[in-house]
């Protein structure tokens, strides 16, 4: 099998927050933002942004089925 060939990545890369939605850079020299959540949304508590995680996951797949039923509603 032959070796699988990695694209070379950017050190920096525009990443979205899992719970607000914004974008940021990630990373930043100085920044507490993490690979999934902003700076903003990592001065929340542990708890908080668990829930928050929880909540925006089941509000995108909430979102994702509303689109499904649309599309079969038109056609």
């Amino acid at each position: 099998m032959p070796a699988k060939k990695l694209k070379p990545q950017p050190a920096t890369r525009e990443k979205t927050c899992t719970i607000c939605a914004a974008t940021y850079t990630y990373p930043a020299v100085g920044s507490s933002a993490t690979r999934h959540v902003c700076e903003l949304c990592n001065a929340l508590s542990a708890p908080q942004r668990k829930v928050l995680i929880r909540m925006a996951k089941r509000i995108q797949s909430l979102e994702r089925i509303v689109t499904k039923l649309e599309k079969q509603i038109i056609e």
